[in-house]
């Protein structure tokens, strides 16, 4: 059974929030074209052009799969016709700005170029920063969406203990989380906005191969099956007394859960599993001072500084040119969400913003280690989202 639609009041509290982003920023309106933009703020993706003035109401005007659009999304205009309809749609809503918002970072230049001649009067300016942000402060659904697959989640980082043994591969561990997903409603992938950027459900490490640097902006790459993905789960055999680093994601009716613990059959080296207690303080350093107010370059310098007092900060979130310079990421839609838990983003904690934290560390030849949950802030703090203890999982 299909899972139930986004509802009007939610998308009508969406496309206000937005509104009020455009009006601050002297923006006349935003035309919406990526797809997880453009379901946000509708409820469907089908082939279509969005516009949302920044004042009165926004306007569908759908390409392909009109009659599907009407059925999946309860906005009120919804029309059928050619992206060139824009330029009409813009001079019947009188927009005071010159200034029309687009999702630069996403969208194409033919694309924007296309759009540009059917707006050759009017000023094509970043609105994608305003998106995000919007899109960055959940909503109650959000959440229940996002608690959805924490429980998951959980379930399956539990079950998985029940086939890791000595002489499986990971893919055959991979294949198996994926056919529990999936069964558990998993739409099938895992949007990430990064330009280039492509996220697997799960990622399978089991000792050097965890420690291998790929493209993937993660402190984590993997063998992968073939130079084409270069990420994930291989064809390797997982073996006694090596970290085995399962990074498991989800994608439940649009929205993303996130979660990962370190396994072992038998012992682990001690630098591993100090390198694990190091990644459990700075989740415990999170949870206890983590809320509204507190800023995310902040956080990221402690986390930094607790690495480096317990010497670990050649090995922190990768080494040598695999190093990533963040500790955490916004889950929802997509996979890179805002806010982002690094030195360069300098914005408040605030709450109902979901994020998943990542402290891990990569030591050369041996692997990878570390916790990764997901916490949504409240006023008053935080609250862990995905519930399996915070430990090694020895087996």
């Amino acid at each position: 059974m299909q899972e139930e639609g986004v509802g009007k009041e939610e998308i009508k509290m969406r496309i206000e929030r937005f509104q009020k982003y455009l009006k601050a920023h002297d923006i006349g309106g935003a035309i919406i074209l990526q797809n997880v933009d453009r379901y946000y703020f509708t409820g469907t993706i089908q082939s279509s052009t969005l516009f949302i003035p920044a004042e009165g109401e926004e306007v569908l005007i759908v390409h392909k799969g009109i009659e599907r659009a009407m059925e999946e999304s309860p906005l009120k205009n919804i029309v059928k016709g050619k992206p060139s309809r824009i330029e009409d749609l813009i001079r019947e809503n009188k927009i005071s700005s010159e200034r029309i918002g687009m999702e630069l970072d996403v969208v194409p230049v033919n694309i924007y170029t296309k759009y540009k001649r059917y707006l050759s009067n009017v000023n094509i300016v970043d609105a994608s920063h305003l998106i995000r942000k919007t899109r960055m402060i959940k909503s109650e659904y959000e959440i229940s969406q996002i608690r959805r697959a924490a429980s998951i989640l959980d379930e399956n980082m539990n079950q998985v203990k029940e086939i890791l043994k000595p002489g499986i591969t990971e893919i055959e561990v991979d294949a198996y989380l994926g056919y529990l997903i999936r069964k558990k409603g998993h739409m099938g992938m895992m949007r990430m906005r990064g330009w280039n950027q492509e996220m697997m459900y799960v990622h399978v490490l089991s000792g050097r191969t965890g420690s291998l640097i790929s493209f993937l902006d993660s402190p984590q790459g993997g063998a992968g099956t073939c130079a084409a993905m270069a990420q994930g789960a291989g064809y390797k055999k997982i073996e006694r007394n090596e970290p085995i680093e399962i990074d498991h994601g989800i994608c439940i009716n649009g929205y993303i859960g996130d979660q990962a613990r370190t396994y072992v059959i038998g012992d682990l080296d001690d630098r591993l599993k100090r390198a694990h207690e190091c990644s459990y303080e700075i989740h415990r350093f999170f949870m206890e001072n983590a809320r509204p107010g507190i800023y995310c370059n902040e956080i990221y310098n402690e986390a930094v500084k607790i690495a480096s007092s317990w010497g670990l900060n050649e090995y922190f979130m990768g080494y040598g040119e695999g190093k990533v310079k963040f500790i955490g990421h916004g889950i929802g839609l997509e996979i890179d969400d805002f806010p982002v838990i690094s030195p360069n983003f300098k914005e408040p904690l605030q709450e109902n913003m979901t994020l998943s934290l990542e402290p891990k560390f990569v030591f050369p030849e041996m692997g990878v280690v570390g916790l990764e949950d997901i916490y949504l802030i409240k006023g008053d703090g935080v609250e862990r989202i995905t519930g399996i203890e915070q430990r090694i999982f020895y087996l």
